[in-house]
C-alpha cells in the first residue's frame, strides 16, 4: 500500500493480461476478506504492477484504487520476487517515508506474497496491512495460509486471462457462431465460478480453521465452505437455507441474530458472537461470525459475504478464569468456613452446570468420610453427615494415593460395579474427586458430582483441580484461625489466673495493713495491664493499636468522657503495647488523684501526631482546670514508671506546669509497632 493516487487522466493500457480492470473481481474481494480475517488485520489488497504504480484490483479496510511503488511494502516483495514481512514499517528505511506510514492513518505492519505470471514474471502482490506493529511477525499457520491465498489469486486470473482470451478470439468469429460463442461463454463461466468458488473455501478452510459463506439476501440460501459444515458439525453440502441454520443457532441466542429487514437497511451487526448446537453430538459450541455487505449498481445490499471461526476455546479459558477470580473474591470475603464453602462450591458447580459440589473432611483412623458443606442444583437432593469407607471403598484406596479421581460413566469401568449401587443413590454418574492431602495423609476431598454420564476434558479437569487447590489452602487458613483462637483463649485464661493469684498474693500480704492505698494502686495496674492483653489477645497477640489501648485503660477508670482523645492509626507491637497501657494507666491514676481529674471542672487532652520523613510519633497529655501541680519531693514507683516511658527507643519528658502536668513522648513509628 502506497501514499499516491492514480495520476490524473491514465488510461488502463493493455499489459501482459490485458485491461487491468478486468481484474477487478468479486472473487479476488473473497480472497481479500479471507487473507484479512486469517492474518487479522484491517487491510488486505490484491495489488497489479502497472508500470511505477500499483493498482488494487481487490481491497478490504480501504477505498484507494491506485498507489504509488515507490517507498511501498510491496516494493521489495516485486525487487526480490519472494515473501516479504515488515513488523515495524516506521523501523524500515524504505517504508519509513511513505506518508501513510510517517503520516496517517500510521501503517505499521506489512506482510506480503509475490504473484508469478506463467512465465515466472512478478505480477503483482497480495499484502495484508496492519496499523499496529506486529514485532512476532506471522505464524506458520499464518504464512501457509497467505502463501495458498497468493497462489490462489494467481489461479483465479490465470482462468481470468484465458476467458478474455477465448472472448476476443470468439468475438471475432463469424455472425453465424454467435450463439454457440454466448452458449460456451455461459458454460465456461458456470464451470469457472465453480471451480473458483471451491478452491477458494478449500485455501481458507485450510490455512486457518476459517470456514467461509455467502448469504444471498435475495433467494434465502447461504453457500457454505466445508470448513463451515466441519464446524457446525454437519455433512458437507453446498447450500443452507436461513431458517435451516436459524435452526442450529442456541435457543437463547436466536434473539441476537439480525433480521432480514436489519440486513437490507444496514443496521444490522457484521460482527456477532453467538451459541449453536452441533448436529453431530449435540455439543454447544461459540463461533464468530463476520461479514461484509455486497451491494449492486443502485446501493442494495445483495449478499452478506464472511467468515466464520469456532471460539469456543478462548471462551471457554475465559469464562473459567472470571469463575477462578470470583472463587478467590468470595473465599477472601466470606466471614465463617461455611459461607466460604458454600459460595466457593456454587460457583464452581454453576460454571461446569454440574448437579452437586461440595467438600468432605476425611478421617483415615475412623475410615470416615463427613461432608462440611456444598451446593446443589435444584433438580437433585443434598448430601450431608458421615459415610463409611466401606460404602466406598474403591474410592477410598483411589484417594489416598493422592491421585484425582475422573469418572466419565459409572457403568464403563468394572472396579467401579461395587459402589455403583452406593453412587445411583446418591444420583451420582460421573464425578470428579480432588484429594487434599496434609502431609501425606488424606484428610479431605473435593468431589464434583453429574447426574448423567459426561466426558470431562482436560481443561475442566485442571479447572476442577485449581479451584480445589484454592479452595484448600482458604480452608486452612480458616481451620489455622481457628485453632489460634483456642490456644489465645487458654493463654488468657491462664494469664488471667495468674494475675487473679498475683493479686489474691497482694491482698493478702496488705490484709493487717492499715493504709490499702498502695493495694488498690497495685490492683489498678493489674487491671490496665489485663486490658492490655485483652486487646492482644483478640489480634492474635500480634499487635493493637493505640486508640484502642486508650479506651481500653481509661473506661475502667471511668473516665473515659474527660479525656479528650484525637490522633490517626498507630500501630504498637505486643511489648510496646503494655508499656503504653501502664504509662497510660499512670498518667490517668495520678491526674484522678493529684491533677485535673480530681475536680469536676478539669479536664485532660490527649493528642498524637505523626511527622518527619522517619515517621515520629509524638504524644501530649495536658491537664487543665485542676489544682496548681508541683514536682514531686521524692520520685515514687509511677514517676520512675513515667520517665521510663517507651523504652530505649522512646523519649519522656514531664513538666509540673501551673495549670496542670504535661507529658511529652516520643518515639519512632517503627520500633512502636514491631517491639
Amino acid at each position: 500500500m502506497s501514499s499516491s493516487a492514480a495520476p490524473p487522466g491514465r488510461a488502463a493500457g493493455p499489459g501482459v493480461y490485458g485491461d487491468l480492470e478486468a481484474f477487478s473481481d468479486l472473487d479476488l474481494d473473497d480472497l481479500a476478506i479471507a487473507a484479512a480475517a486469517l492474518c487479522r488485520t484491517p487491510i488486505a489488497l490484491v495489488s497489479i504492477l502497472d508500470g511505477d504504480q500499483l493498482w488494487f484490483s481487490a481491497r478490504v479496510g480501504t477505498d484507494q484504487t491506485y498507489g504509488a511503488l515507490a517507498n511501498s511494502g510491496c516494493a521489495a516483495v516485486i525487487a526480490r520476487g519472494a515473501p516479504v514481512v515488515i513488523p515495524d514499517m516506521m523501523a524500515d528505511p524504505e517504508t519509513r517515508k511513505n506518508s501513510l506510514v510517517c503520516g496517517g492513518p500510521g501503517l505499521r505492519f506489512y506482510a506480503g506474497y509475490p504473484l508469478f505470471t506463467a512465465e515466472n514474471e512478478t505480477f503483482g502482490t497480495l499484502c495484508v496491512v496492519d496499523l499496529y506493529s506486529r514485532p512476532q511477525g506471522l505464524s506458520e499457520r499464518e504464512n501457509d495460509g497467505l502463501a495458498a491465498l497468493a497462489r490462489q489469486a494467481m489461479r483465479l486470473m490465470e482462468l481470468r486471462r484465458e476467458t478474455i482470451a477465448q472472448e476476443r478470439r470468439l468475438a471475432a468469429q463469424q455472425l453465424r457462431r454467435k450463439r454457440v460463442a454466448r452458449e460456451a461463454r455461459q458454460a465456461d463461466a458456470e464451470r469457472r465460478h465453480a471451480r473458483e468458488k471451491y478452491a477458494l473455501q478449500q485455501a481458507a478452510g485450510a490455512a486457518g480453521g476459517v470456514g467461509i459463506y455467502e448469504y444471498d439476501l435475495v433467494s434465502g440460501d447461504i453457500t457454505v465452505s466445508p470448513e463451515v459444515c466441519r464446524i457446525i458439525g454437519m455433512p458437507v453440502t453446498e447450500i443452507v437455507t436461513a431458517p435451516q441454520w436459524a435452526q442450529r443457532v442456541h435457543q437463547d441466542d436466536r434473539v441476537h441474530i439480525p433480521l432480514l429487514s436489519e440486513l437490507l437497511d444496514g443496521s444490522a451487526p457484521l460482527k456477532l458472537d453467538y451459541r449453536i448446537i452441533r448436529d453431530d453430538n449435540r455439543q454447544e459450541r461459540w463461533v464468530r461470525r463476520q461479514g461484509v455487505l455486497d451491494r449492486d449498481g443502485a446501493g442494495r445490499p445483495i449478499r452478506l459475504i464472511g467468515t466464520l471461526q469456532d471460539i469456543t476455546p478462548e471462551k471457554n479459558a475465559t469464562s473459567r478464569l472470571t469463575t477462578l477470580l470470583a472463587v478467590e473474591d468470595a473465599l477472601r470475603a466470606a466471614t465463617t468456613r461455611r459461607q466460604a464453602l458454600a459460595e466457593a462450591c456454587g460457583l464452581l458447580g454453576r460454571r461446569l452446570e454440574v448437579q452437586r459440589v461440595g467438600f468432605a473432611t476425611i478421617t483415615v483412623r475412623d475410615e470416615l468420610f463427613t461432608i462440611d458443606h456444598g451446593w446443589c442444583s435444584p433438580d437433585v437432593s443434598p448430601i450431608s453427615g458421615d459415610f463409611l469407607f466401606q460404602t466406598f471403598r474403591r474410592t477410598s484406596d483411589f484417594l489416598r494415593s493422592g491421585a484425582v479421581l475422573i469418572l466419565d460413566d459409572l457403568s464403563s469401568p468394572s472396579w467401579m460395579q461395587e459402589e455403583q449401587d452406593a453412587c445411583r443413590a446418591l444420583e451420582v454418574e460421573a464425578q470428579i474427586v480432588v484429594p487434599k492431602m496434609d502431609h501425606g495423609e488424606l484428610t479431605g476431598c473435593l468431589f464434583v458430582h453429574s447426574a448423567t454420564p459426561r466426558g470431562w476434558t482436560l481443561d475442566e479437569a485442571s479447572f476442577i483441580r485449581t479451584t480445589a487447590d484454592r479452595i484448600f489452602t482458604a480452608l486452612d487458613e480458616w481451620d489455622t484461625e481457628a485453632q489460634q483462637e483456642i490456644v489465645n483463649h487458654e493463654i488468657l485464661h491462664r494469664l488471667k489466673n495468674t494475675l487473679s493469684i498475683v493479686q489474691s498474693l497482694a491482698h493478702q500480704g496488705f490484709r493487717n495493713v492499715d493504709d490499702q492505698g498502695p493495694l488498690r494502686t497495685f490492683t489498678s495496674r493489674l487491671v490496665a495491664l489485663s486490658a492490655a492483653h485483652d486487646l492482644l489477645m483478640r489480634r492474635n497477640w500480634q499487635s493493637t493499636d493505640l486508640a484502642s489501648l486508650v479506651c481500653g485503660v481509661l473506661t475502667p477508670l471511668g473516665v473515659e468522657d474527660r479525656v479528650e482523645v484525637s490522633g490517626p492509626f498507630l500501630k504498637l507491637g505486643p511489648d510496646t503495647a503494655t508499656s503504653f497501657s501502664m504509662v497510660l494507666h499512670e498518667l490517668a491514676t495520678n491526674a484522678m488523684k493529684y491533677g485535673a481529674l480530681s475536680v469536676p471542672q478539669g479536664k485532660v487532652s490527649l493528642n498524637w501526631t505523626i511527622t518527619g520523613a522517619e515517621a515520629v510519633m509524638t504524644l501530649t497529655w495536658r491537664e487543665a482546670g485542676g489544682p496548681s501541680v508541683t514536682p514531686p519531693e521524692r520520685t515514687g514507683f509511677g514517676v520512675r514508671l513515667l520517665k521510663a516511658g517507651l523504652g530505649r527507643h522512646g523519649k519522656t519528658e514531664l513538666h509540673y506546669a501551673s495549670t496542670g502536668l504535661c507529658a511529652d513522648l516520643t518515639a519512632p513509628t517503627l520500633s512502636l509497632a514491631t517491639l
